[in-house]
């Protein structure tokens, strides 16, 4: 239950405060959150018109702190070679993770919990 609790400060607290104000841990984890969201509501295309002044190698060395390499090699080849196909290619790709960028986020938050709130 209170991963659940966590979970829920993460999402209505740290996830709302001004990005330039969060820590290192709270920041990686912002990103990866609101990149995760968008790709389940919007995909690539979604992502990068809702967030065109997220750098995206600070997104990519999230993705690798919190996520794991093979999410951050696909979010590059969306920056790259996505437009080509409409992100096709690399949304299917970004579905099919397991454990998904949720799972993993989760997980981190939890382990760095201490830093995160």
């Amino acid at each position: 239950m209170e991963r659940t609790l966590r979970w829920n400060q993460f999402t209505n607290d740290i996830c709302r405060r001004d990005i330039s104000t969060l820590s290192e841990p709270q920041k990686n984890a912002v990103l990866c959150f609101w990149y995760d969201t968008e790709m389940n509501s919007g995909g690539h295309s979604g992502y990068f018109d809702c967030y065109p002044e997220i750098d995206p190698q600070e997104l990519t060395a999230a993705l690798l702190t919190a996520g794991y390499q093979a999410i951050a090699d696909n979010f590059q080849k969306a920056l790259t070679e996505g437009e080509g196909d409409d992100w096709a290619e690399t949304d299917d790709a970004y579905y099919s993770f397991a454990p998904s960028l949720f799972q993993c986020l989760e997980d981190y938050v939890e382990r760095n919990r201490d830093i995160v709130f």
